[in-house]
C-alpha cells in the first residue's frame, strides 16, 4: 500500500492504488490513528478487534466503531474506492470539476455525484479556514454572477457581491456578502485578518477604512494595475480562475450554493504550493 499520496500523479494512478476497500481503510487508518487506533468515544487506545465483524470495540466504554466512524463515509451506500477517487479528481482540477463530470467517472447517478461533492467541498473547510491572514494582504471587493460571465445581464443569472482576501504567496479567503455595504465589509474583514504588515487594494470607496487597522495603499485600475508593491494581482487570479471554472464547468450556480463552490477554489489556491498534500488534508477534513 502507498504511503505516501503525492507519489500519485495521475488520476489511473489512483484508482489503482485505491482499488479496493480494505486499501482505502488502510490509508485511512494511517491517517486518522498515526500513533495507534482510539477510541472515538472516550479516547481510550489499544481497543480489541472483531475479526467477524471487521470493527473495533473498545476496551473501556464497549462501543463498536470501524475507521470510518464519525466521517463522512460512515453508512455511506457508496464504496469508500468511489470516494476517494472523488476526492483525488476534484483537490487534482483547478477549475473544478461538475458533478455531471463526477456522475461519468464514478459510474453513479447525477444525485450521488451532487451529494458526494457537497460533501467533500464541506470537508474542505474544516480547520483550514480558522487561521487568520497574516503579512502583506490583498483585498478586493467585487460581483460574481451565477453563469461566470461578464458581458450577459440575463435576469436568470443573479448576481452576488463577493469579497476575496489573499496574503501574498499564501492562503485566499473568498466569501459571499449579503451586500456591498462599509460595515457588512468591515465584518467580514475584521473577522479575517491577523497580524497584518500593509493592505492592498483598488480605489473602491468602501475600501477606504482600512487605513485604519493597517498600512494602506491602493492602485487606480483606471491608469494602471501595478504601482509599485500597491496591486490586487494575487486576488484577482483567484477571481479569474474562479469565473473560468463557472463558464466552463459548473455553466450555473446556485446563489444559495456559491459560498460552497468559493470555499472550494480558496483552498485549492490555499495549497496550490503542496498539491502533494492536497488529498490526505481533505481526506482528513472528511
Amino acid at each position: 500500500m502507498l504511503q505516501d499520496t503525492s507519489k500519485i500523479h495521475s488520476l489511473e494512478e489512483a484508482r489503482r492504488e485505491f482499488s479496493t476497500v480494505r486499501k482505502c481503510e488502510t490509508h485511512l487508518k494511517r491517517l486518522r490513528w498515526p500513533e495507534g487506533v482510539t477510541c472515538p468515544k472516550c479516547g481510550a487506545k489499544q481497543p480489541g478487534w472483531i475479526v467477524t465483524r471487521h470493527l473495533w470495540q473498545c476496551r473501556a466504554c464497549r462501543r463498536q466503531f470501524s475507521v470510518t466512524a464519525g466521517t463522512i463515509f460512515h453508512r455511506s451506500h457508496i464504496d469508500l474506492p468511489r470516494w476517494f477517487v472523488a476526492i483525488w479528481l476534484i483537490c487534482h482540477s483547478p477549475k473544478g470539476i461538475s458533478a455531471k463530470q463526477l456522475e461519468r467517472e464514478l459510474g453513479v447517478s447525477y444525485e450521488t455525484a451532487w451529494y458526494m461533492a457537497r460533501r467533500i467541498r464541506a470537508a474542505m473547510r474544516h480547520m483550514d479556514f480558522e487561521r487568520k491572514l497574516c503579512g502583506i494582504v490583498e483585498i478586493d471587493a467585487g460581483i460574481i454572477k451565477a453563469d461566470g460571465g461578464q458581458a450577459t445581464q440575463r435576469p436568470s443569472f443573479p448576481a452576488k457581491d463577493v469579497l476575496g482576501m489573499a496574503e501574498r504567496g499564501g492562503a485566499v479567503r473568498l466569501v459571499v456578502l449579503d451586500q456591498l455595504s462599509k460595515a457588512e465589509i468591515q465584518r467580514v474583514v475584521l473577522g479575517n485578518l491577523g497580524l497584518v504588515k500593509r493592505l492592498y487594494s483598488d480605489m473602491c470607496g468602501k475600501l477606504v477604512w482600512l487605513r485604519e487597522i493597517a498600512p494602506h495603499r491602493t492602485v487606480n485600475h483606471w491608469l494602471e494595475y501595478v504601482h509599485g508593491q500597491a496591486h490586487v494581482n494575487s486576488v484577482e487570479n483567484v477571481w479569474s480562475l474562479f469565473k473560468r471554472g463557472l463558464q466552463g464547468q459548473f455553466h450555473h450556480v446556485s446563489a444559495k450554493y456559491l459560498q460552497e463552490y468559493l470555499d472550494e477554489f480558496a483552498f485549492r489556491h490555499s495549497h496550490r504550493h503542496e498539491k502533494g498534500r492536497l488529498f490526505d488534508l481533505v481526506l482528513g477534513g472528511c
